[in-house]
C-alpha cells in the first residue's frame, strides 16, 4: 500500500513538473491580422481565420487553436480610371462641399441626383448644362456620414442618353 501511494505520488509530481515547465504568452504568428491590448480587453485576430477555434486560458496564459486560410482573400469593388471628358468628382472622400465636372455634347436642363446606399432619393439639383464642359458645386454638409450614389443624365457623343453613377464618400 505505502508503494502504491508512493508510486501514485512520484507520477503526480512528475507530471505537474513537466507542466509547470511550460509557458504560453499571447502571440499570434500570422501573414495578416493584429494584436490589440487596452487595461480591460486583449484581441489578436488574424486574417481568414475559421469559426472553429477553441482557446485555452490560465492564469496569465492563452492559447488558441483554430485552421488559418493559406492567403489572404477579399471582395472589393474595381474602380474605373478617370478618361478626360468623363465626369471628374472631387475632393472624394469629402466633407460635404465637392465639385462635379463633367462633359455634355447639347445645351439642356438637367435634373443631378442623388441617392444613400439602401436606394432613397436623399437630394436632387436642377442645372443648365451647356454643350462642352460644366462645372456644378454641391453642399451636402448636412447630411449623414457615409457613402452616397450620384447620377447624371448626359448625351453621349452619338446623341443618346447616357446615365452615369459615381461614389461619393462623406466623411467629417
Amino acid at each position: 500500500m505505502k508503494t502504491k501511494s508512493l508510486t501514485v505520488l512520484f507520477v503526480v509530481m512528475f507530471f505537474s513538473s513537466i507542466l509547470q515547465s511550460q509557458t504560453l504568452s499571447p502571440t499570434v504568428i500570422s501573414s495578416a491580422g493584429g494584436f490589440y491590448t487596452s487595461a480591460n480587453v486583449m484581441l489578436s485576430f488574424t486574417v481568414a481565420e475559421m469559426t472553429i477555434v477553441k482557446t485555452f486560458t490560465s492564469t496569465g496564459n492563452i492559447l488558441t487553436q483554430g485552421f488559418q486560410q493559406p492567403e489572404s482573400m477579399s471582395v472589393d469593388i474595381q474602380e474605373t480610371t478617370v478618361i478626360p471628358g468623363d465626369i471628374l468628382i472631387y475632393p472624394n472622400p469629402t466633407n460635404g462641399n465637392f465639385t462635379l465636372t463633367y462633359t455634355s455634347k447639347s445645351n439642356q436642363e438637367n435634373t443631378i441626383k442623388m441617392y444613400n446606399l439602401v436606394g432613397q432619393m436623399v437630394f436632387t439639383k436642377n442645372v443648365s448644362q451647356l454643350a462642352g464642359t460644366n462645372t456644378v458645386t454641391f453642399d451636402i454638409s448636412s447630411y449623414s456620414q457615409g457613402i452616397y450614389i450620384l447620377e447624371l443624365n448626359t448625351l453621349n457623343s452619338k446623341g443618346e442618353k447616357q446615365t452615369t453613377y459615381s461614389k461619393i464618400n462623406l466623411v467629417y
